[in-house]
Parts: structure tokens; C-alpha cells; sequence
């Protein structure tokens, strides 16, 4: 028998082209409108298949899917972890192979109900919807890159997240690729014409609604910008490249690049001054030479100042701890600290660390961090600023933690250089969106090599640094204050999601037990 036949090429060549939909959908290429047909290529390969089929059509869906996105972890391993390139892309396929199996199990249980039923049509995105918050929980958690996150650029959709978060898009995408596969399919045995049209009908006022409510809410949060207190902000991007970051000759050019930098906002009066994630590379309070430069620089603005530095703690009896800290510095020479809170896996810690014996060289160059308490944000003399550090933009769990502490501002500390000219720089930017949407407040974001940024409430981009260049922004941000609904509920769909899948799982195994549906 031949390994290939007609059908299975005709299930890889639906699959491969889902997944170059699906990846198209995402940065840096963000045709972001592809994935509202990206899953419709799959449910045809999926079609009257058997189960264990369908797992293993969805896990190579996955695999494909998940490289096409992640390609970049070898680049950062590879050439900044300091591990060998077969190590490097070992490690790729070994975080490529994980993720996939959220894709095989969504393709295994999707063929559980006739496709007679109209409850497919919720139990769909609903599947969805579970597993990619499993996967934002699970092992840490990685939510990098879910789907709704590929419509960081639609804004009018995005003003969702007010009351969902990320999951109300994937959500509503997953349904109209249902509704619209359902809808174009010729197969006798799926469903009638009628269930197909009302399916259509309600998947498309849907739509309608979010839109209606983006485009409503676009204008509104304008006015509440206007009505607000604002404060004079600068960001600067020092463009330090990440091989001469940590080497000590550059330790003083560093330094002075950044006050040269900083000293170029003092025509606009900023009132604080954000520096990206360990924009000094040594640590603060512990350098005798830097360290007075940096309480003259703020005393010579007059002005707060946020940057990120490494730090070291002795306990009595206990090895020292290193933190990935930021510090707000005041111009009287006060100051209070942020220690990062989710720490990077294989890039700021190793778990299982004594399990892994290939990652020690890796460890000697990134370090061996420890996390730090839960977040409560540091007090500016205007406001609340919360912060967030590089990875932590990707779990919004973090910002509503820094919301329901009170949050005037938000702001991503980050060093983005690991990554060169990769997706990974676009993708970061495009997740960070959402925080904005989701807590409704203004996010000002200094990366070490871009992108640096301001995002209004509205998840728009008002201004942005390129990648691989140095320089600074300033503008005045409104200070909102605001308590969405998101930022009190949290997950509240992921609840309803799951009492939709229980039901379903009653459903289908009571119509089973009842001979109604055949196995």
C-alpha cells in the first residue's frame, strides 16, 4: 500500500495552506484579515475523519503553524544563549512539538459532534478558547501570539478586549470560520440549509456588534483622553548592541550614551524619563563611578527616572539572589524598585535546571534570576506606574494585578535585541496592544533597540521608534485611572467557554449512549 496517496496529499496540501494563512495573519507580515479563513483549509482536511486521524492532521497543522511563528528561538539561543546551533533548533522543535498538541487535541475533539448538530457552532470556539488558555497556564504558561492577538492592527475589533481580553476575538474568529465553512461546504451529510443561514446570521451580528462598539469606542476614548490629567513622559532607545552590553570596556560609553540621550528631552520638560529593560549594565548602587552620574542626571532634570538595572541580594546563610529590577529613581534622590515577577524559562532561570545538563553554558550567559513579589506599582508624585519587564507584557494577568492596585500608567521595560530582525520584535510590540485595550490606560515602552512606543488607550500606536536606532520620544500621556470590566473579571468567558464544554461533552455522550449518534 502506498504510503501517499490522492487524499493524504490533497489533507497536506489543505493543511499546509491553513498554516501559511494562519501564519501570514501574525507579525511581521500582519494580514491580520487571513485568519478570519485560516481554520477553514483545516476543517476540510478534518472532514469525516476518524479520531486518531484527526490528531494527527491538527498536530502537523500545529507543527507547521508553530514554526512559521517561532522560527526566532533559534536566533536568540543560537546566537545570544551562546548554545550550538543543533542544541539551538532542538530546542525550537522541542517548544514547536508542545505547542502543536493543543492544535491535535482541538482537531481530535472537533469531529466529537454530528455535524448535523447546532451546538458544533458554539462548541468550536469554545475548544478553542479552553485550550489556548491552558496553554497560557500551563508549564508558566506561554500566550504569546494567540489567535485574536493577530488583530492588534484592526483596532475597531480589538476594543473587545474591554470586556473579554484576547479571548473574545479568538473566540468570535473561531466562529465565523466555523459559520463560514459550514456555510461553503457541499457534503449532503453536514447540516441543512436553514441551520446554515441562521448560524450565518448570528455569527455576522456579532461581528457587527463588536465592530458597531469599536467604531463607537475609538471616538470615545479620544474624549476621555481630552478630559484627563497628563503627564510629560520620554522614553529613549539607546540602540546598545546586546554583544558589547555586558562587556565591562563598554560600561561607560553605555552610561554616557544614555545621559547624552536623556539630556536631548530637556528642552520638553519631561517629568519622567523611562530607560529600557537593564539599560545599565552593572548594579545600581554597587558602582561607585556610574552610579552618582545617575542621581545627578535626575537631579539636573528635575524629573523621575525609570530604568531598569540588575541587582544582587545577600541573605545571611543563603547564596546571593539576583533580580532583573527596575528602579524609580526621584530628582531628591529618593527611589523604590520593581523586581520582575515572570521570569524568562531557558533565558532568566533554567527550571529542572539539574535534569538539563546542556543548558549550563546558556546560563552562564543570561544568568540565574530569582522572581520577585506580586506587583503593586511605584508611585510617581502624578500617578500610579506600572510596570512590566520584557516577557511579563505577554500575561495580562500582570497588568490587572497593577489596575486593581490602582494604575495611572503603564510601561514596558524590555530589550528586544536578543531577536535581530526577526518576527519576534513585531510580534512582542503587537501583545502589548493589548495590555492597553484591556486596562484602557496609556503604555509608554523604552526597548534597548526598538521598538520604543507610546499606545494609547485604544491600542493605537501614536508613536514609535524604529528598530536599530537610537533616539528618544517625548509627548504628554493622559493619566486615565480607569477599572474595566476586564481588569475586574479577568477571564470570565475562559468560565463560560468550559460550562459550554462540559455541556457539550454531556450531550454527545448521552446521544451516544442513547444509539442517536454513531461512534
Amino acid at each position: 500500500m502506498a504510503f501517499f496517496t490522492k487524499n493524504t496529499l490533497k489533507d497536506f496540501l489543505l493543511i499546509l495552506f491553513g498554516s501559511i494563512l494562519y501564519i501570514l495573519s501574525f507579525p511581521k507580515i500582519s494580514w491580520s484579515f487571513l485568519i478570519w479563513v485560516a481554520f477553514i483549509p483545516f476543517f476540510k482536511a478534518l472532514e469525516n475523519k476518524p479520531p486518531g486521524q484527526r490528531f494527527r492532521l491538527g498536530y502537523l497543522a500545529g507543527v507547521l503553524s508553530s514554526l512559521g511563528i517561532f522560527y526566532w528561538v533559534t536566533h536568540a539561543m543560537h546566537y545570544y544563549g551562546g548554545l550550538d546551533l543543533i542544541t539551538s533548533i532542538s530546542l525550537l522543535f522541542l517548544l514547536v512539538f508542545y505547542l502543536a498538541l493543543y492544535f491535535g487535541v482541538f482537531a481530535w475533539l472537533w469531529g466529537f459532534f454530528s455535524p448535523r448538530d447546532p451546538f458544533l457552532y458554539l462548541w468550536c470556539p469554545a475548544l478553542w478558547v479552553g485550550l489556548e488558555y491552558l496553554r497560557g497556564q500551563f508549564l508558566t504558561g506561554f500566550p504569546w501570539e494567540l489567535t485574536g492577538h493577530s488583530q492588534y492592527n484592526f483596532l475597531a475589533i480589538i476594543q473587545l478586549s474591554e470586556f473579554t481580553g484576547v479571548f473574545g476575538l479568538s473566540f468570535l474568529i473561531l466562529l465565523v470560520n466555523q459559520t463560514l465553512y459550514r456555510l461553503l461546504t457541499r457534503d449532503p451529510s453536514l447540516a441543512g440549509w436553514k441551520q446554515k443561514w441562521t448560524a450565518t446570521a448570528v455569527s455576522l451580528g456579532l461581528l457587527l456588534l463588536a465592530l458597531g462598539f469599536g467604531w463607537w469606542s475609538l471616538n470615545h476614548q479620544k474624549q476621555k483622553d481630552r478630559q484627563a490629567p497628563s503627564l510629560q513622559v520620554a522614553v529613549v532607545q539607546g540602540n546598545i548592541d546586546q554583544a558589547a552590553k555586558w562587556n565591562p570596556a563598554f560600561q561607560e560609553w553605555t552610561v554616557a550614551n544614555y545621559l547624552q540621550l536623556t539630556r536631548k528631552t530637556l528642552s520638553q520638560r519631561p517629568e519622567l524619563v523611562i530607560w529600557p529593560e537593564t539599560a545599565l549594565p552593572f548594579y545600581f548602587l554597587n558602582e561607585p563611578r556610574q552610579t552618582p552620574k545617575i542621581f545627578q542626571l535626575a537631579r539636573e532634570m528635575d524629573a523621575s527616572l525609570l530604568f531598569g538595572s540588575p541587582a544582587v541580594v545577600h541573605h545571611p546563610g543563603e547564596k546571593p539572589r539576583f533580580y532583573n529590577r527596575a528602579y524609580l529613581l526621584h530628582p531628591e534622590g529618593r527611589f523604590t524598585f520593581y523586581d520582575k515577577v515572570h521570569l524568562v524559562p531557558f533565558g532568566e532561570y533554567v527550571p529542572l535546571k539539574k535534569y538539563l545538563p546542556f543548558v549550563g553554558k546558556m546560563v552562564e550567559a543570561v544568568g540565574d534570576f530569582s522572581a520577585g513579589p506580586d506587583p503593586l506599582g511605584l508611585d510617581h508624585p502624578k500617578g500610579k506606574v506600572g510596570v512590566l519587564i520584557c516577557f511579563e507584557t505577554i500575561f495580562p494577568e500582570l497588568s490587572r494585578a497593577l489596575n486593581k492596585n490602582g494604575l495611572d500608567l503603564l510601561v514596558n521595560m524590555t530589550n528586544d535585541a536578543w531577536y535581530g530582525w526577526t518576527s519576534a520584535p513585531y510580534q512582542h510590540l503587537s501583545l502589548l496592544v493589548f495590555r492597553s485595550v484591556e486596562n484602557r490606560v496609556w503604555t509608554a515602552r523604552a526597548a534597548n533597540t526598538g521598538f520604543s512606543v507610546f499606545i494609547d488607550a485604544s491600542g493605537r500606536i501614536t508613536e514609535k521608534l524604529p528598530l536599530f536606532h537610537s533616539g528618544t520620544l517625548c509627548s504628554p500621556i493622559p493619566l486615565r485611572g480607569e477599572k474595566t470590566l476586564y481588569a475586574r473579571y479577568g477571564d470570565w468567558l475562559v468560565f463560560i467557554c468550559g460550562i459550554i464544554f462540559l455541556v457539550g461533552v454531556i450531550k454527545a455522550f448521552t446521544k451516544r449512549k442513547e444509539g442517536k449518534v454513531k461512534s
